[in-house]
């Protein structure tokens, strides 16, 4: 009952930021001389942010290991998308594209993951299911 509670405000979140994304691009195609059309979707905006706020207190109120759980999951992407800022991907797996996402250590250690991505110099990065950001020297991984 709980995880279903979790998993409905989740997917409020999800509806929110993608409305939120909505706004932003309304906002960016508003003619610079409207400033009353940009003031009332940047209210739109801001009463989002607040909604998702509201919503991820509930989620800690209900079942803070889980609250946790996403925070950790969210540092690990925001880390992951900071060091690929400046990295040229060849190769990228994801849990949700493949329904499985690994790399496998030359001593047969599987790592099991959300993304893992292999650059142009033959580098890992993976994102954990756990939400830890890996570099792994390509030398390591099992291809």
């Amino acid at each position: 009952m709980m995880k279903e509670r979790v998993k409905g405000l989740l997917q409020k979140i999800n509806f929110v930021e993608t409305d939120m994304e909505l706004q932003k691009q309304i906002l960016f195609s508003i003619p610079s001389d409207q400033k009353g059309e940009m003031e009332k979707v940047m209210d739109v905006i801001a009463s989002q942010k607040q909604q998702i706020l509201d919503l991820r207190e509930r989620i800690k109120e209900i079942d803070p290991e889980e609250y946790d759980r996403i925070i950790t999951l969210e540092q690990g992407t925001e880390k992951f998308r900071q060091i690929s800022k400046d990295k040229k991907f060849e190769k990228v797996h994801t849990l949700n594209e493949q329904g499985q996402c690994f790399v496998t250590m030359n001593d047969g250690t599987r790592v099991d993951c959300l993304v893992a991505a292999k650059d142009d110099t033959g580098n890992w990065t993976v994102l954990t299911l756990e939400g830890e950001t890996l570099e792994y020297p390509g030398g390591l991984i099992r291809e």
